[in-house]
């Protein structure tokens, strides 16, 4: 009896599906989402028509800075320092320090699901940070919610930290799927 000789792979219907999914994912993800300070004009038109990029975005921004991407804009408003409520105090040589946070949704028609334990990594002088819940003072709520088109989360990001810290670092992930992040340095008052 003959045997029925296969097809190679790439003759296959069920390959070009895949191959074409592929293809398309790759494509929608596509475009320069680099974050930059909102209202920040990135390239200018030059007399031969062309574009050019005259600022390139920072690493970090700085408290009080609004940085946007083209999903997000987002702020650290506010630090504030505590020792804590009668309940919840810090640990011996430690202070609760708590950023207070806006993010706004800017997308057309995307929501955006935001968690303070998923979308955020933090780092004291290098140090990685787990969140304290039991530093969120009473009537603060935490960065965490979805967000529909067009509307904004409020909410407040609190970390234990050694009294003599130097910087923190807030790493801001929006989309858990690109690989875009926002960061902010703040420095030690």
């Amino acid at each position: 009896m003959a045997e029925k000789q296969k097809k190679p792979i790439f003759k296959r219907w069920w390959f070009w599906v895949i191959v074409a999914v592929v293809v398309i994912g790759i494509a929608s993800q596509g475009g320069d989402d680099t974050p930059k300070l909102s209202g920040e004009q990135g390239s200018t038109e030059t007399a031969s028509g062309t574009e050019t990029n005259e600022t390139e975005a920072p690493e970090f921004f700085k408290l009080g800075e609004t940085v946007e991407t083209s999903k997000v804009k987002a702020t650290i408003t506010e630090m504030t320092k505590s020792e804590g409520s009668e309940f919840n105090t810090p640990e011996e040589g430690n202070e609760f320090v708590l950023l207070k946070m806006t993010i706004e949704n800017i997308s057309d028609n995307q929501e955006l699901t935001i968690s303070s334990i998923l979308s955020f990594n933090a780092y004291v002088d290098d140090e990685a940070l787990d969140e304290s819940f039991s530093a969120i003072l009473e009537g603060d709520k935490t960065m965490d919610g979805t967000i529909a088109p067009g509307k904004k989360l409020s909410g407040t990001l609190a970390y234990e930290v050694p009294k003599d810290w130097k910087e923190i670092e807030i790493h801001f992930e929006p989309e858990a799927w690109r690989d875009i992040k926002i960061k902010w340095k703040i420095e030690n008052e």
